[in-house]
């Protein structure tokens, strides 16, 4: 989001957002909060005495070049109690409820890629925001809006099913909204079930050991242990020369193991 200071009188464009002067932010008397929370309120204080403002208030501008709050009442009254001077507002173009939710929806809630695209297609269709305000308003290059949009191009039953899958990123969307729209069940049926398949585990042979092998490998162990080389005399060399073949084979089994 882009931030610009706000000075009477001057032109302001949709999706900035302006540190406006709390004292000339007025609250719309059409649309007031009917009772505000004092517990809730003092929570949001200190949660902007330690965080800041997580999100900004809307505004719009009247004929009379008023500031009028349509959107946040309760952030604006915790920073009027806190005796900020500025507060963080974006400016939309009217107190339009659709409008106002849009945005505010935009700003506030983690949005599925296919729930992002078709508000941002709203706002730019039916409220006349450009690519360049779109950008602004949700901190992204029109570039990156404009791979957001494409979206748009989806069929919509494929949007309606997607919507409901968070394991659908964007980039794989919109390669499959760049295909014509007679191959896009297809393509987007095979990524559901790419990402839906469990991939399989490399399972290492397990070793078939039976009782007798173990009594074996036992009898062997203790053999070996109940050798004295000292008293072999002439025997000695030989016993070593199977020890050392011995030992050889144990590395080797035990290195297929390791595989």
């Amino acid at each position: 989001m882009t931030t610009e200071t706000a000075h009477k009188p001057k032109t302001y464009k949709k999706g900035t957002v302006y540190p406006l002067p709390v004292t000339q932010l007025q609250v719309d008397l059409d649309q007031p909060r009917k009772s505000i929370d004092s517990a809730e309120l003092e929570a949001l204080k200190r949660s902007i005495e330690e965080k800041g403002l997580l999100y900004p208030v809307l505004f719009r501008v009247d004929e009379n070049n008023n500031f009028i709050l349509v959107s946040g009442e309760r952030r604006f009254r915790a920073f009027e109690s806190l005796g900020k001077e500025t507060i963080p507002a974006m400016l939309v173009g009217s107190e339009r409820y659709d409008e106002v939710a849009l945005v505010d929806n935009i700003l506030r809630v983690d949005l599925h890629p296919v729930d992002e695209a078709e508000a941002l297609d709203k706002l730019r269709t039916k409220y006349d925001y450009t690519q360049e305000q779109l950008g602004t308003m949700i901190g992204k290059a029109q570039n990156t809006v404009a791979d957001i949009l494409g979206l748009m191009k989806l069929t919509q039953e494929i949007r309606d099913d997607a919507r409901h899958r968070k394991e659908l990123s964007r980039s794989a969307l919109l390669k499959i909204a760049r295909m014509r729209a007679n191959g896009q069940r297809k393509a987007y049926d095979a990524l559901v079930t790419s990402l839906s398949t469990p991939k399989k585990e490399i399972k290492r042979p397990r070793l078939n050991i039976t009782k007798k092998t173990i009594t074996s490998t036992d009898n062997t162990l203790k053999c070996v242990k109940s050798i004295d080389l000292d008293s072999l005399g002439g025997d000695r060399e030989a016993v070593v020369s199977k020890l050392q073949e011995l030992l050889h084979e144990i590395q080797n089994k035990l290195g297929s193991i390791g595989g």
